[in-house]
Protein backbone atom coordinates (compact mmCIF):
# COMPACT_ATOMS: atom_id res chain seq x y z
CA UNK A 1 0.00 0.00 0.00
CA UNK A 2 1.55 3.54 -1.28
CA UNK A 3 1.30 5.70 1.69
CA UNK A 4 -0.63 8.78 1.16
CA UNK A 5 2.00 12.32 0.56
CA UNK A 6 -0.73 13.99 1.83
CA UNK A 7 -1.57 12.24 4.92
CA UNK A 8 -0.04 12.97 8.07
CA UNK A 9 3.95 12.50 8.70
CA UNK A 10 5.67 10.56 11.19
CA UNK A 11 5.74 12.40 14.76
CA UNK A 12 8.61 14.12 15.36
CA UNK A 13 11.03 13.09 18.75
CA UNK A 14 9.72 15.96 20.64
CA UNK A 15 6.09 15.04 19.80
CA UNK A 16 6.64 11.16 20.28
CA UNK A 17 8.52 12.50 23.66
CA UNK A 18 5.20 14.22 24.75
CA UNK A 19 3.07 11.45 23.93
CA UNK A 20 4.71 9.00 25.96
CA UNK A 21 5.10 12.03 29.34
CA UNK A 22 1.08 12.35 28.53
CA UNK A 23 0.59 8.50 28.54
CA UNK A 24 2.54 8.01 31.57
CA UNK A 25 0.86 10.56 33.38
CA UNK A 26 -2.56 9.37 32.81
CA UNK A 27 -1.23 5.66 33.64
CA UNK A 28 0.31 7.00 37.31
CA UNK A 29 -3.03 8.89 37.54
CA UNK A 30 -5.09 5.73 37.05
CA UNK A 31 -2.98 4.01 39.49
CA UNK A 32 -2.87 6.43 41.98
CA UNK A 33 -6.94 6.39 41.64
CA UNK A 34 -7.56 2.98 41.61
CA UNK A 35 -5.11 2.77 45.05
CA UNK A 36 -7.07 5.15 46.95
CA UNK A 37 -10.38 3.49 46.07
CA UNK A 38 -9.35 0.52 46.88
CA UNK A 39 -8.15 2.01 50.41
CA UNK A 40 -11.01 3.86 50.72
CA UNK A 41 -13.48 0.90 50.79
CA UNK A 42 -10.47 -1.45 52.59
CA UNK A 43 -11.06 -2.36 56.05
CA UNK A 44 -9.16 -0.14 58.81
CA UNK A 45 -6.00 -1.37 58.72
CA UNK A 46 -2.33 0.74 59.49
CA UNK A 47 -2.38 1.88 56.17
CA UNK A 48 -5.82 3.42 56.22
CA UNK A 49 -5.14 4.83 59.59
CA UNK A 50 -2.04 6.73 58.37
CA UNK A 51 -3.70 7.99 55.11
CA UNK A 52 -7.09 8.77 56.29
CA UNK A 53 -7.21 12.21 56.21
CA UNK A 54 -6.07 12.23 53.00
CA UNK A 55 -7.98 9.35 51.07
CA UNK A 56 -10.88 11.22 52.61
CA UNK A 57 -10.20 14.30 51.14
CA UNK A 58 -9.17 13.02 48.13
CA UNK A 59 -12.28 10.95 47.20
CA UNK A 60 -14.69 13.39 49.03
CA UNK A 61 -17.20 14.34 47.87
CA UNK A 62 -17.17 13.31 43.78
CA UNK A 63 -15.47 10.68 44.11
CA UNK A 64 -16.99 8.63 47.40
CA UNK A 65 -18.79 5.37 47.09
CA UNK A 66 -21.85 4.35 47.31
CA UNK A 67 -24.03 1.10 46.68
CA UNK A 68 -27.23 3.11 47.51
CA UNK A 69 -28.24 2.41 43.65
CA UNK A 70 -28.28 -1.34 43.88
CA UNK A 71 -28.76 -1.88 47.92
CA UNK A 72 -30.64 1.12 48.82
CA UNK A 73 -31.40 0.78 52.76
CA UNK A 74 -34.67 0.05 53.43
CA UNK A 75 -36.95 3.34 54.96
CA UNK A 76 -37.72 1.70 58.80
CA UNK A 77 -39.01 5.30 59.82
CA UNK A 78 -40.92 7.71 58.01
CA UNK A 79 -40.74 11.38 59.19
CA UNK A 80 -43.45 14.26 58.40
CA UNK A 81 -42.31 17.47 59.44
CA UNK A 82 -45.05 20.18 60.02
CA UNK A 83 -44.58 24.10 61.06
CA UNK A 84 -46.86 26.71 62.07
CA UNK A 85 -46.11 30.58 62.54
CA UNK A 86 -47.16 33.13 64.96
CA UNK A 87 -48.40 36.36 63.59
CA UNK A 88 -48.25 39.82 64.96
CA UNK A 89 -51.66 41.18 63.63
CA UNK A 90 -51.97 44.96 62.22
CA UNK A 91 -54.00 45.68 65.55
CA UNK A 92 -50.92 44.44 67.89
CA UNK A 93 -52.25 41.15 68.61
CA UNK A 94 -50.62 37.86 68.24
CA UNK A 95 -51.97 34.95 66.60
CA UNK A 96 -50.67 31.13 65.74
CA UNK A 97 -51.74 29.51 62.73
CA UNK A 98 -52.61 25.95 62.10
CA UNK A 99 -50.27 22.98 61.89
CA UNK A 100 -49.22 22.99 58.44
CA UNK A 101 -47.47 19.11 57.22
CA UNK A 102 -44.69 20.32 54.43
CA UNK A 103 -44.22 16.55 54.06
CA UNK A 104 -47.42 16.05 52.90
CA UNK A 105 -47.51 18.66 50.16
CA UNK A 106 -43.93 17.15 48.95
CA UNK A 107 -45.62 13.30 49.11
CA UNK A 108 -48.60 14.59 46.68
CA UNK A 109 -46.12 15.36 44.12
CA UNK A 110 -43.80 12.90 44.24
CA UNK A 111 -46.73 9.80 44.12
CA UNK A 112 -47.01 9.01 40.96
CA UNK A 113 -44.93 11.46 38.90
CA UNK A 114 -42.29 9.61 36.50
CA UNK A 115 -40.38 12.57 36.77
CA UNK A 116 -40.34 14.01 40.40
CA UNK A 117 -38.38 17.12 41.28
CA UNK A 118 -35.35 17.33 43.46
CA UNK A 119 -37.27 20.40 44.54
CA UNK A 120 -39.32 17.88 46.80
CA UNK A 121 -36.03 16.47 48.53
CA UNK A 122 -35.15 19.74 49.95
CA UNK A 123 -37.06 19.30 53.13
CA UNK A 124 -36.05 15.78 53.69
CA UNK A 125 -32.48 16.43 53.63
CA UNK A 126 -32.84 20.43 55.51
CA UNK A 127 -34.25 18.31 58.57
CA UNK A 128 -31.64 15.20 58.75
CA UNK A 129 -28.90 18.12 58.60
CA UNK A 130 -31.01 20.12 61.43
CA UNK A 131 -30.57 17.04 63.32
CA UNK A 132 -27.44 16.09 62.83
CA UNK A 133 -26.93 19.66 63.59
CA UNK A 134 -28.09 20.57 66.98
CA UNK A 135 -27.64 18.48 70.52
CA UNK A 136 -30.20 16.87 72.72
CA UNK A 137 -31.56 19.97 73.78
CA UNK A 138 -32.30 20.91 70.51
CA UNK A 139 -29.38 23.86 70.54
CA UNK A 140 -27.47 24.36 67.46
CA UNK A 141 -23.91 23.25 67.07
CA UNK A 142 -21.75 25.83 66.08
CA UNK A 143 -22.13 28.02 62.59
CA UNK A 144 -23.40 24.80 61.10
CA UNK A 145 -26.02 24.03 63.44
CA UNK A 146 -27.11 28.52 62.83
CA UNK A 147 -27.13 27.66 59.30
CA UNK A 148 -29.31 24.75 59.24
CA UNK A 149 -31.78 26.78 61.48
CA UNK A 150 -31.99 29.62 58.87
CA UNK A 151 -32.41 27.15 55.85
CA UNK A 152 -35.33 24.96 57.31
CA UNK A 153 -37.01 28.10 58.14
CA UNK A 154 -36.44 29.92 54.74
CA UNK A 155 -37.47 26.45 52.93
CA UNK A 156 -40.94 26.34 55.01
CA UNK A 157 -41.60 29.90 54.79
CA UNK A 158 -41.88 29.62 51.11
CA UNK A 159 -44.35 26.62 51.46
CA UNK A 160 -46.40 28.05 54.14
CA UNK A 161 -49.76 30.20 53.07
CA UNK A 162 -49.12 33.94 52.64
CA UNK A 163 -49.59 35.63 55.51
CA UNK A 164 -53.10 38.34 55.57
CA UNK A 165 -52.35 41.84 54.73
CA UNK A 166 -50.85 43.90 57.33
CA UNK A 167 -49.64 41.29 59.41
CA UNK A 168 -46.22 39.60 59.67
CA UNK A 169 -44.91 36.10 60.98
CA UNK A 170 -42.80 36.53 64.54
CA UNK A 171 -41.76 33.50 65.03
CA UNK A 172 -42.22 29.55 63.81
CA UNK A 173 -42.29 26.61 65.04
CA UNK A 174 -41.44 22.81 63.82
CA UNK A 175 -42.76 19.47 64.75
CA UNK A 176 -42.24 16.09 63.27
CA UNK A 177 -43.73 12.81 63.73
CA UNK A 178 -41.98 9.47 63.20
CA UNK A 179 -44.30 6.66 62.50
CA UNK A 180 -42.64 2.93 62.50
CA UNK A 181 -43.17 1.29 58.87
CA UNK A 182 -45.07 -1.75 59.61
CA UNK A 183 -43.31 -5.05 58.49
CA UNK A 184 -44.54 -7.17 55.95
CA UNK A 185 -47.44 -9.87 57.40
CA UNK A 186 -45.41 -12.64 57.82
CA UNK A 187 -43.25 -10.60 59.96
CA UNK A 188 -45.95 -9.00 62.47
CA UNK A 189 -44.81 -9.74 66.13
CA UNK A 190 -47.06 -7.23 67.94
CA UNK A 191 -49.02 -4.27 67.62
CA UNK A 192 -47.51 -1.63 65.69
CA UNK A 193 -45.67 1.39 67.67
CA UNK A 194 -47.75 4.24 68.20
CA UNK A 195 -46.39 7.61 66.39
CA UNK A 196 -43.78 9.41 67.74
CA UNK A 197 -44.26 13.46 67.87
CA UNK A 198 -41.71 15.86 68.96
CA UNK A 199 -42.58 19.37 68.70
CA UNK A 200 -39.18 22.24 68.97
CA UNK A 201 -39.16 25.36 70.44
CA UNK A 202 -40.35 28.90 68.49
CA UNK A 203 -37.59 30.32 66.85
CA UNK A 204 -37.49 34.15 66.07
CA UNK A 205 -38.44 35.33 62.61
CA UNK A 206 -36.47 38.19 60.53
CA UNK A 207 -36.34 39.92 56.84
CA UNK A 208 -33.32 37.31 56.32
CA UNK A 209 -35.74 34.27 56.89
CA UNK A 210 -37.83 35.11 53.70
CA UNK A 211 -36.89 33.80 49.62
CA UNK A 212 -37.03 36.71 47.46
CA UNK A 213 -39.80 38.73 47.19
CA UNK A 214 -41.32 37.51 49.98
CA UNK A 215 -41.26 39.90 52.96
CA UNK A 216 -43.88 37.92 55.04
Amino acid sequence: MVPDPDGPGPLSRRQRAAVLVAAAVVAVGLLVHTGATFLYLAPHNAATDSLGAGLNSYMAPEFVQSWQLFAPEITRTMTAVGARVELRMPDGTTSVGPWQDLTAQDLAELRGNPLPSRIRQQLATAWAALLASHDADQRPIGLRGLDSEQYLKRLALSRLPATPKGARVERIRFQSTDTTVAPPPWKRNGPAAAPVVRTYPWWPVGADDFAEGRTS
